[in-house]
């Protein structure tokens, strides 16, 4: 790390206090988590204290890491609220002496430095997440479209301006590939920063926690396991602290607050009382992926809507939405890698969806290169149960295209505040149980029905070869017209026989 920049005792607690950004405006006492405002070279108490709130983030205040060839150190960290979640800015200085930030928002991570307000930037109330576009080198598209809140209480090191006790703000970020241009609307112009995105392996980071350290770092605040009865129904109800802000209780299914490490009701909502029994992949279950372990800690059903009605109850007026399929979506979380989703469809298919860091690469007409249409659809949470890292709601709809791209599957997911990327890999059967280590007595309970056993090849011929010498002697006694067509008929029904012998052997072939 850095020599210091400046030195001084803490004016609450007495404790050293270092100051490592010549920017730095407002400090917060690693000691006492007292607030302290940077002025005319000493610090005044601001009288009011920080209270981090806790995650599972690896990063901390003097990791380290390289972005684009250069070395940068983490000072500070500021936590931005919206009305269903929150994410990280890290504050970072570069080797060169210049400063920037380093976002992190649940497996995104982006790295971006002040620049120059783009002349063509739109009003904040024209921006539509998923819809605008801004021209600046490149043809970037509203990601996300905010109001969020900053409060001394989630702040932590050195941050580059003062903060109030309680502040709002507006903020749209906008994506091309991996490029990653911000807006922050506190100011008129609006203030930007560029930067790119990048997976964690991408920034060699050093002096990280490691995943004990996670779990065990601030006493029971972070990662132990917290139980309470539910406020509403008075079932048992279990949750990892610091994960995720949002529980459902898996009984009644009761939308329960867990910020402030205790479950407060919102909202009860109506579900059935068996919700979590009915799940195939129940929440706890723990499998092993890619080498990590993970656990699944929240579970979601979603019904399919029409992408007609699904786009006008998202932009217009409220509609009676009827259901034309249903799927469920697991979180998986994995304290060393994050978190991966678990796609049931209706029909028992399985796929690992990941977030894309990096947006695909879109012809003129927007559809990512190498790929086709597949379809749109919309979907409408109709209920949840376990914990998650943003707050579910039963009834929020998101408008989804998806496109083939070789064996997997791009999916955009667009809401009114969010446009987000994932890949869809297909998982057999057979992986799935090895995965998660079921055998025959402790396999999923499939709420669909099961599909046919699949024909081999030998009995697909063996049925082609019975069908042809069933026929000859009827042929050899038509005259030339029928024959005609009783050969393109028996064709017809050949090729059909063959064609779903072929992908039944497929699909065995996957499983």
């Amino acid at each position: 790390m850095s020599e210091p920049f400046f030195r001084t005792s803490c004016p609450s607690c007495g404790a050293p206090v270092q100051v490592h950004s010549p920017t730095a405006i407002t400090v917060v006492c690693s000691y006492c988590n007292s607030m302290l405002v940077l002025q005319d070279n000493s610090l005044r108490d601001t009288g009011r204290d920080s209270a981090l709130l806790q995650d599972f983030s690896p990063i901390q205040i003097a990791t380290t890491g390289t972005h684009q060839g250069q070395g940068f150190t983490v000072v500070g960290r500021l936590q931005a609220k919206y009305d269903v979640g929150a994410w990280n800015e890290w504050y970072i200085q570069f080797d060169n002496g210049e400063n920037g930030w380093l976002a992190e928002a649940g497996d995104i991570h982006v790295i971006t430095r002040q620049i120059a307000t783009p002349p063509n930037a739109p009003p904040f109330e024209d921006i539509r997440a998923g819809i605008s576009e801004l021209d600046y080198g490149k043809t970037f598209v509203a990601s996300d479209v905010r109001e969020i809140t900053l409060s001394n209480a989630a702040a932590q090191g050195e941050l580059p301006f003062r903060l109030p006790a309680q502040y709002h703000n507006r903020v749209a970020d906008w994506r091309c590939e991996n490029a990653f241009l911000t807006l922050d609307y506190s100011e008129t112009p609006p203030q930007a920063f560029l930067g790119s995105t990048a997976q964690l392996n991408q920034l060699f980071l050093q002096n990280t926690r490691s995943e004990e350290q996670i779990r065990q770092s601030a006493g029971s605040i972070k990662g132990t396991r917290q139980s309470e009865n539910c406020p509403h129904c008075g079932s048992s109800v279990h949750w990892l602290r610091g994960i995720t802000t949002t529980v459902i209780c898996p009984s009644c299914g009761s939308d329960l607050d867990t910020s402030e490490e205790k479950a407060k009701l919102i909202a009860a909502n109506e579900m059935r009382q068996a919700q979590q029994d009915a799940l195939p992949l129940p929440i706890g279950t723990t499998g092993k992926i890619h080498g990590a372990a993970y656990t699944v800690i929240g579970a979601v059903r979603y019904e399919e809507l029409n992408p007609d009605d699904a786009h006008t109850a998202l932009y217009g007026s409220p509609l009676s939405l009827t259901p034309v399929d249903w799927w469920r979506e697991y979180l998986l979380y994995s304290p060393s890698q994050g978190f991966l989703w678990l796609v049931e469809t209706s029909q028992n298919k399985w796929t690992l969806s990941e977030t894309l860091t990096q947006f695909p690469t879109l012809t003129d007409n927007r559809i990512p290169k190498n790929a086709y249409k597949l379809y749109d659809y919309g979907g409408r949470v109709s209920y949840a149960a376990g914990a998650f890292y943003w707050h579910i709601r039963a009834g929020d709809i998101t408008y989804y295209q998806d496109y083939q791209q070789g064996e997997a599957k791009l999916s955009a997911q667009r809401t009114l505040q969010e446009l987000a990327w994932s890949k869809n890999t297909p998982v057999s059967r057979k992986q799935f149980a090895t995965w998660f280590q079921f055998d025959g007595s402790n396999a999923p309970r499939y709420t669909a029905q099961m599909q046919p056993d699949p024909v081999s090849r030998q009995m697909v011929w063996l049925m082609v070869g019975i069908f042809i010498l069933l026929n000859i002697p009827a042929w050899l006694k038509m005259n030339d017209d029928d024959f005609g067509f009783s050969l393109v008929l028996s064709g017809v029904i050949v090729y059909i026989l063959i064609h779903a012998g072929r992908d039944r052997s497929e699909d065995d072939d996957d499983d």
